[in-house]
């Protein structure tokens, strides 16, 4: 609701608003910034890409016939030149014996939005499988290249990474804007919303993003206008003076396609560095920190697996591979939801207003209780009742824990009592409160406290699937079925890496 209503407020205002108190995902010092465009209609079919780590910092690569194969796997080996080495520099400093060696750092790469994402997709996936011998050999960084983009993209879809991000998602992860969320997806629009031009209004500015002559698509598609009116004419003045032999007309023609496309794909660049500005002035949550912990650790992993000699991804999930992401991704996203909430007062107020969540102040106390545990121990458990404004649908014995409280306070749900317009919460203090000799002082919530509660997700033992080679009968398909080639051990670990990590 809270999230909800700051969209309407955009709305009226005309001007984007404000619903996290901090950034919610780590912004390298230095992210690689990947810009890729594809031509429209033509899936699987790179046009360019311009690359780099600052914004002064540009690379633009171009397929002058994208139906081309050897075009294409020509700019991929360039392209996959300028990542590999950028993710390269981040396997040097390693820190850490055994199993908690890791990487102290991790690459980002930064897209314009979810659109380049998959394009980076399909790219990984082109790239995956190809041979470096042979009739049709690619350059040796090409296959390697599709594999890192595959992790990095395999990655993406769990929530609170940040290895590769949208620019556009985190935007609209701190500001809300009058637009929906499909149109929050063009960066232009998004950004005439939040920052507008100097001496621009929004509706100007807005006008001006849905214009693809003023402000070019994002990516990764090109506009159809631009198709053509323009691209098309000058491949088809390339592929004439590449017929000819010509190559006075072939380097005439390869100046204007460059140019033609850098007029398209600059303004976008230069909009995804003025967004990283923005971000950067959105101070860090807490706990993005431990996120970004994890983010190393699976660079680290994926990292040896690669160096182990580790096979490509899968093409395809089998049933038990796709049970364990979809069960990666479900835990991810728990993980994430709560963290923004316990972190961020924006968010715990939208839990809040839809009863997941309830804040109040204390008005009873019992903070010298006692009761027999099971064993005939006398341990300390305190009650604390708040009352509260918010609806609160939390069921009794539901675990809590507080942002205000320190890390180690746990309470759980004993009653939820309606008394007039507001509502009495009486928790148990379960943890975090001391013993009944040494009571800590700040254990347990004090009288006319301020405080706000939330579910624990708490620990969760990982789920457990049968083996690849034990998939029910009711989920065999040709598509899942193991390849033909291959032993077991190897389908196992092509259905990706680390699935037990």
């Amino acid at each position: 609701m809270v999230s909800a209503l700051a969209r309407v407020q955009a709305m009226e205002s005309m001007t984007a608003v404000t619903v996290s108190a901090y950034r919610h995902r780590r912004l390298s010092d230095r992210p690689l910034v990947v810009i890729p465009l594809t031509m429209a209609g033509e899936a699987g079919a790179p046009l360019a890409a311009m690359v780099g780590s600052s914004r002064r910092d540009a690379t633009l690569l171009v397929v002058e016939q994208p139906r081309n194969r050897d075009q294409r796997f020509a700019f991929a080996a360039c392209l996959g030149e300028l990542v590999m080495g950028y993710i390269d520099t981040f396997r040097q400093d390693r820190r850490g014996e055994g199993e908690k060696s890791r990487y102290s750092d991790a690459p980002q790469l930064l897209v314009p939005n979810t659109g380049g994402i998959k394009a980076l997709a399909d790219l990984g996936r082109m790239c995956r499988f190809r041979s470096t011998t042979g009739p049709y050999a690619v350059a040796d960084v090409v296959p390697e290249f599709g594999m890192w983009l595959t992790f990095l993209v395999e990655r993406a879809e769990q929530a609170g990474t940040c290895l590769l991000l949208p620019v556009t998602g985190m935007l609209a992860e701190h500001w809300a804007t009058g637009q929906s969320t499909l149109e929050d997806q063009n960066l232009a629009s998004l950004m005439a919303w939040i920052s507008p031009p100097p001496g621009t209004d929004v509706a100007q500015a807005m006008a001006d993003a849905e214009s693809p002559d003023i402000c070019p698509p994002a990516g990764p598609t090109t506009s159809p206008q631009f198709d053509n009116r323009d691209l098309a004419p000058a491949i088809k003045s390339f592929d004439a003076a590449h017929t000819a032999g010509d190559p006075v007309a072939l380097a005439a023609a390869q100046a204007e396609l460059r140019e033609l496309i850098a007029e398209q794909i600059q303004p976008t660049w230069r909009m995804v560095w003025d967004a990283i500005s923005l971000l950067r002035s959105v101070p860090e949550a807490p706990r993005a920190a431990a996120r970004f912990g994890r983010d190393c650790a699976f660079f680290t992993s994926y990292s040896d697996y690669r160096d182990a000699g580790g096979l490509p991804q899968r093409k395809r999930d089998t049933a038990i591979g796709a049970a364990r992401r979809l069960d990666r991704l479900e835990q991810a996203l728990v993980d994430f939801e709560f963290d923004m909430a316990f972190d961020d007062p924006f968010v715990l107020a939208d839990r809040r207003s839809v009863g997941e969540a309830f804040a109040g102040t204390v008005v009873a106390a019992e903070p010298g209780r006692v009761v027999l545990s099971d064993s005939n121990r006398r341990v300390l458990r305190p009650l604390v009742t708040i009352r509260t404004d918010d609806p609160v649908r939390l069921a009794a014995d539901t675990g809590l824990v507080s942002p205000q409280m320190p890390d180690s306070h746990k309470a759980r749900i004993v009653s939820v009592l309606p008394d007039g317009g507001t509502t009495l919460v009486t928790v148990e203090v379960a943890g975090g409160m001391g013993t009944p000799r040494t009571p800590k002082t700040d254990g347990v919530p004090a009288l006319d406290q301020r405080i706000a509660y939330l579910p624990d997700p708490g620990w969760r033992p990982a789920a457990e699937f049968p083996a690849s080679d034990s998939t029910p009968w009711t989920h065999h398909s040709p598509a899942q079925a193991p390849d033909a080639d291959a032993t077991e051990a190897e389908n196992t670990a092509a259905e990706g890496w680390g699935h037990d990590y």
